[in-house]
C-alpha cells in the first residue's frame, strides 16, 4: 500500500531549486517538483537538471512527487529516463489521455505510484480505465487544459458534469480524487470556495499553487462541529442495531460509509 498522501500537494516550478525543500517541509501533504506547465521551453533542461540534483541528496521521497513533460511532448523521455533511479512517492503524469500512457509509465519506472491528470476529453472518456490501473493511486482532474480542449468555459457549474465523472471513474476503481488548482492565489476566499464545493462532490483533496491556499483548502475539506456530532452519532446507533433510526431517519450501511470517510478526515477511527 502506498504511503504518499496526495490529498493536498504543492507545485514547485522545477527550476526554482531553492523552493523544492521549504515545500517539502511545509504544511502540504507534499511537494510537486513540476517539470511541465511551471517551466519555459527554454528552461526545461535546466529544470531536470536542477530536480535530478535534488532528488540525488537527501530528502524524504514521501514527501515528493514530480509533475514530467506530457508524452507526446519532446521531454517526455528525458524526464522518465531522469527519475528511473531516483525513489520519489509518485509522477505527476500530465494530460493522461488513455491507460497505455499509464501502462508506458508504469513499465518505465517500476514500483512508482502514478497520479493521472485528466485533461482532456479523450481523458475524461478513458478516465475509468486508466484509474483501474494498479499504479495508478488517483485521479487529478485539470479544469484549464479540459477546457480548452473542449473548446468551453472553465467555470465550475461548465464543468461540473465533468468533475463528477472522474469522481465516479476513481471510486468506482478505489482510487483518490483530487480537483485542480485555483489559479488565482490572491483570492484565499476563492481557494476555499473550490475546495468546499469539490468536497461535496466527492474530491478527497485539491491541488495548490501557492502556500497560501494550503490552509484555506485543508479548512473547507473538513467537516464541521455539526457535520462530525451527526457521524458520531450515526456509528453509535449502527453500533446498537442494523438498521437503526435516528432522529426519524433510517440509518443504514451507505449511511455509516459515510459517518466513517466523515471521522477519517479529522483522522479519527469509526
Amino acid at each position: 500500500m502506498s504511503t504518499f498522501d496526495p490529498a493536498f500537494l504543492l507545485f514547485v516550478p522545477g527550476d526554482r531549486p531553492d523552493r523544492f525543500e521549504k515545500a517539502a517541509s511545509g504544511e502540504a501533504s507534499g511537494a510537486i517538483l513540476d517539470l511541465e506547465d511551471a517551466v519555459s521551453v527554454d528552461r526545461k533542461a535546466f529544470a531536470r537538471e536542477a530536480t535530478a540534483a535534488y532528488l540525488n541528496g537527501s530528502y524524504d521521497p514521501s514527501r515528493i512527487a514530480v509533475r514530467v513533460n506530457a508524452r507526446n511532448s519532446p521531454w517526455f523521455a528525458e524526464d522518465i529516463a531522469m527519475m528511473q533511479t531516483r525513489p520519489v512517492g509518485a509522477v505527476i503524469l500530465p494530460k493522461t489521455a488513455d491507460a497505455a500512457t499509464v501502462r508506458t509509465v508504469s513499465a518505465a519506472l517500476e514500483g512508482v505510484d502514478i497520479i493521472a491528470m485528466i485533461e482532456s476529453a479523450s481523458g475524461v472518456l478513458h478516465a475509468a480505465e486508466i484509474a483501474a490501473h494498479p499504479r495508478c493511486i488517483a485521479l487529478a482532474f485539470g479544469p484549464f487544459d479540459l477546457a480548452a480542449d473542449l473548446g468551453s468555459a472553465d467555470t465550475w457549474d461548465t464543468l461540473l458534469p465533468h468533475r463528477a465523472q472522474v469522481v465516479v471513474a476513481a471510486r468506482a476503481h478505489g482510487k483518490c480524487v483530487l480537483d485542480g488548482p485555483t489559479i488565482g492565489f490572491t483570492d484565499l476566499t476563492q481557494t476555499k470556495t473550490d475546495a468546499y464545493a469539490a468536497k461535496r462532490l466527492g474530491y478527497d483533496g485539491k491541488l495548490l499553487i501557492h502556500p497560501a491556499q494550503i490552509a484555506p483548502a485543508r479548512s473547507a475539506f473538513l467537516p464541521d462541529a455539526a457535520e462530525i456530532a451527526r457521524a458520531r452519532r450515526i456509528i453509535a446507533a449502527a453500533e446498537r442495531a442494523m438498521p437503526a433510526v435516528l432522529d426519524g431517519q433510517m440509518i443504514d450501511a451507505p449511511l455509516v460509509l459515510a459517518a466513517q470517510r466523515t471521522l477519517r478526515r479529522i483522522g479519527q477511527k469509526s
